[in-house]
């Protein structure tokens, strides 16, 4: 890994491959044994609790971390975000609209390399926006946790719509953030472990804007 493009590549090919295992364990949860993750709320809740303290974990100590290992901790991730996201996916799967989570899908992966590619290639430096883009992450965060107790659907419309906003924006953040980061790693085991963590974010941003495109087509696409 010795340029930038090619370091930025990585996290885009190891961000694939997350979504790659995302989709496999959504269609195992969605077809197997696994099921019994949507009907057992204390199971539920405890593969969120587990992707919470991973997404976390690796953030923290990606540092400490043999490079090996924030790559299998990123692929446990990715597996778990599957499962917790399967119970969505289900409701248009078994709903008779099989196809909507493909179409979306694609429209969500097109605004992601429309947006990476812009926070690559502009000269405007959005380091002023990290402050808004993370108390914005922060909101949709904590506004979701608490919807679990609300159950309000107006709620999760309006934090649906906001985290497509947030998670879009940073989806330009981190490409520029990424590239101008790269003339700072100065081993290729620190260029490995950042093109993880670049990887986990792009990830995070990519199955964001998915999930919440999806959330908003539930509620006005008709999917009763």
């Amino acid at each position: 890994m010795t340029t930038v493009n090619e370091f930025m590549g990585s996290i885009y090919k190891w961000m694939a491959a997350g979504v790659a295992v995302s989709a496999l364990f959504a269609w195992l949860t969605m077809n197997t044994e696994l099921s019994v993750v949507l009907y057992n709320k204390p199971i539920f809740y405890g593969v969120i609790a587990a992707q919470l303290a991973l997404l976390f974990g690796i953030q923290f100590l990606i540092n400490k971390l043999p490079y090996k290992v924030s790559f299998l901790l990123f692929f446990v991730y990715a597996a778990l975000t599957g499962i917790s996201i399967s119970g969505l996916l289900a409701h248009f799967v078994f709903g008779g609209q099989a196809l909507v989570p493909l179409v979306i899908f694609g429209v969500a992966v097109t605004m992601f390399i429309a947006l990476a590619t812009l926070g690559y290639n502009t000269k405007y430096d959005m380091t002023g926006w990290k402050t808004f883009l993370f108390a914005g992450m922060w909101g949709v965060f904590i506004a979701s946790i608490v919807n679990i107790f609300l159950g309000s659907s107006l709620l999760d419309i309006i934090v649906s719509a906001v985290a497509l906003l947030v998670f879009a924006g940073l989806t330009v953040f981190d490409a520029q953030f990424y590239k101008n980061l790269y003339p700072q790693l100065q081993t290729e085991e620190d260029k490995a472990k950042y093109s993880t963590l670049g990887a986990l974010h792009m990830y995070i941003n990519l199955l964001m804007m998915f999930q919440t495109l999806l959330n908003l087509t539930s509620y006005f696409g008709g999917n009763d």
